[in-house]
């Protein structure tokens, strides 16, 4: 994964633009009808299971975290155990321990007992925490540089700074969530690739 960071300072106008932006793109996202969002999730899946042996030739081990999906994310639960399957993986899920703090990831398998965490969330009930290799990390916003918009909490980038050896990173969103830019700021990082229904927007 590149650390390179975006150098531009935020000013007031971006950050009104980024609440702005990030509240249309989250209320089209729940809009879209649920027959596009089931061939959008198969073709994302599709595109995934292309791309996985590439990272996993790179990787350092088979951790992936994927990501339990909330407010109309794409719903991969299903790839990510059949991937498990197919290309021995173990796999992990995200939790936020902590307010402003690197996200962990706890070990996670179908059928294991999840609790609600932070926001609702679900994650693990177990206590383990693991190291993932690969990092499917949701998008609201992203553009073709590689720069992910998320909630606004900072979570992904402050876990992935973090983080060494840097992991093998995938942003999964829907094409409509594109935008021409994000206006990265300072604390921002490029994901090694970013995921939708139409294929790869960002690859290194």
């Amino acid at each position: 994964m590149s650390s390179q960071k975006a150098a531009a300072e935020p000013t007031d106008d971006d950050a009104v633009w980024r609440k702005t932006t990030r509240a249309a793109l989250l209320t089209a996202r729940a809009a879209m009808p649920d027959q596009a969002r089931a061939r959008a999730e198969a073709q994302i899946a599709a595109h995934l299971d292309a791309l996985l042996p590439a990272l996993l030739a790179a990787a350092q081990g088979r951790v992936l975290a994927g990501y339990w999906p909330i407010r109309a994310e794409p719903d991969l639960r299903d790839w990510m155990r059949r991937a498990a399957a197919i290309f021995g993986l173990d796999l992990a899920l995200p939790v936020v321990a902590a307010p402003d703090q690197p996200l962990i990831f706890r070990p996670y398998r179908a059928g294991d007992p999840m609790i609600a965490g932070r926001w609702n969330i679900a994650e693990p009930a177990g206590e383990t925490v693991v190291t993932p290799d690969i990092i499917l990390a949701p998008v609201v916003g992203f553009d073709g540089h590689g720069y992910r918009m998320g909630y606004g909490g900072g979570f992904y980038d402050r876990t992935l700074e973090a983080m060494s050896p840097p992991p093998q990173t995938i942003g999964v969103g829907f094409e409509s969530a594109r935008l021409q830019t994000i206006h990265p700021q300072p604390h921002d990082l490029r994901l090694d690739v970013i995921v939708t229904e139409r294929g790869l927007h960002h690859s290194r």
